[in-house]
């Protein structure tokens, strides 16, 4: 299975920095990396890689911008620090 780094779409980084925002925290601590792969019906499987200077996290993006929720989720927890 070949995997592919590629964009995030724009909807989903601006929900990604709005929910930094939201929380606080500055958008220049956080980098999302978003990477794709197919698997054998052809249906692409996206995962999001959220990382800070102190944690790091995964999401499974392969329904579209959900994993903003649960990252703000996370954010609002504290996973990320406070």
């Amino acid at each position: 299975m070949l995997v592919l780094r590629t964009p995030i779409p724009t909807a989903e980084a601006q929900a990604f920095e709005d929910a930094i925002l939201a929380s606080g925290r500055d958008p220049s601590a956080f980098r999302a990396q978003m990477f794709e792969a197919a698997n054998n019906d052809g249906a692409a499987m996206r995962r999001v890689h959220v990382i800070t200077r102190h944690a790091a996290a995964q999401y499974d993006a392969s329904d579209g911008a959900g994993w903003t929720e649960s990252f703000a989720r996370h954010l609002a927890r504290g996973f990320f620090g406070t």
